[in-house]
């Protein structure tokens, strides 16, 4: 498989998972996955992360769309671009993701999440499965950096 096969093929799967995932979850009544650290928690993200920039017109909502699907167009082409499998899996888990959280947007004007994380009494954040597909693949993608001569990494010239 080429690197630009797997990015579309990794994209793909984050995205129709995160289908499967939300038909499956939706239904589901609050309850505890892993005690201590995270409960299934459905609720409705009408911003980004953390619900930064949470729209409440459909105005609103419709430039956050179109803002969010600039940016997966621009992950697309860096992701047709990468140089090296590590790279395509990253943009690969990042566009699907992104794609994944559109598709709720542009259905709902909001996101679907549904992992509630903690540790013990204290809340960390509430997220769902295309977020951990971004970040994974922001993990890549810094690894990926990182195997790079320093050289490489440098702006100057």
């Amino acid at each position: 498989m080429n690197r630009r096969a797997l990015a579309a093929c990794l994209a793909t799967a984050t995205f129709a998972l995160n289908l499967v995932l939300q038909h499956a979850l939706m239904p589901m009544g609050m309850g505890p996955l892993i005690a201590g650290l995270a409960d299934f928690h459905p609720a409705w993200n009408n911003g980004v992360s953390f619900s930064l920039l949470a729209q409440s017109s459909v105005t609103g909502c419709h430039l956050l769309i179109a803002a969010l699907a600039a940016i997966s167009i621009a992950v697309a082409v860096m992701a047709w671009r990468a140089t090296n499998f590590l790279a395509a899996a990253g943009f690969g888990l990042v566009l699907g993701g992104a794609l994944g959280n559109l598709w709720d947007r542009s259905r709902y004007c909001a996101v679907f999440d549904f992992l509630s994380l903690h540790l013990g009494n204290v809340p960390l954040f509430v997220c769902n499965f295309p977020d951990i597909a971004i970040s994974a693949g922001v993990v890549l993608l810094a690894l990926d950096s990182l195997n790079k001569p320093a050289s490489a990494r440098d702006f100057a010239d």
